[in-house]
Parts: C-alpha cells; structure tokens; sequence
C-alpha cells in the first residue's frame, strides 16, 4: 500500500502542483492561442479543400473511372482529415483536465485572463 502512495503522490499529484503556477498557465494560454488553434485551422482548412477538390473530381468527370477513384480517394481522406480536426479539441480538453489545468478552453482564442485555481 505504501507504493500505490509514493506512487500517486510523485506522478499523480505533482504535476498538479506545477500545473498551478501563473506562469505555466499563461505559457499553456500562449501556446494555445498562438500556435496548436492556427495549426488546427490550417489543417482543417485543407482537409476542407481536398474534399471539395475531391468533389469537383468526382462529379466533373463520369466517364473517366480513374478520375472517379481519384475523386472518391480525395473525399474520403478530406473527410478523415476534417474528423482528426475536429477530435483534436476533445483530445486537448482531456488532456489539460488530466493534469488539472482548469479554464483553458481549446475551442477559445487561448484567453487566460479568467482561469479558475
């Protein structure tokens, strides 16, 4: 019993103790707002155009069977591309509620003026 509470007092709770000081939160605010919300519009953005392009291939060209696989190859991984997107926001909010970062929404512009300790 007593290695079940080293253990969750060293690698358990102590991330806590350092997720909590104003300096990581405001680096993590940063972070957030400055560079993984642009990288996931950007990503979005061109799964978006490939399903369109994919589209366009798709409908533009009926009798060309390779234009038509082409197309649906071009669908398929843009819709794949967008559902990857679109998780990553859950996958950031588990993580920060993990380690107990309270207040810092992914789906926001990385604000941090309003972080709950």
């Amino acid at each position: 019993m007593e290695a079940f509470y080293y253990f969750v007092t060293q690698y358990v709770l102590i991330p806590q103790v350092y997720a909590q000081s104003d300096p990581l939160m405001s680096l993590m605010g940063r972070i957030n707002k400055f560079v993984v919300n642009p990288l996931i519009v950007l990503m979005f953005s061109v799964a978006l155009v490939l399903f369109v392009f994919g589209l366009f291939n798709f409908f533009g060209s009926k009798e060309d069977t390779e234009a038509l696989a082409k197309g649906k190859s071009h669908m398929l991984w843009g819709i794949v591309g967008m559902a990857i997107m679109v998780s990553v926001f859950g996958i950031m909010n588990f993580i920060t509620g993990t380690i107990g970062l309270k207040g810092i929404n992914p789906a926001t512009t990385g604000s941090v003026d309003n972080l709950v300790r």
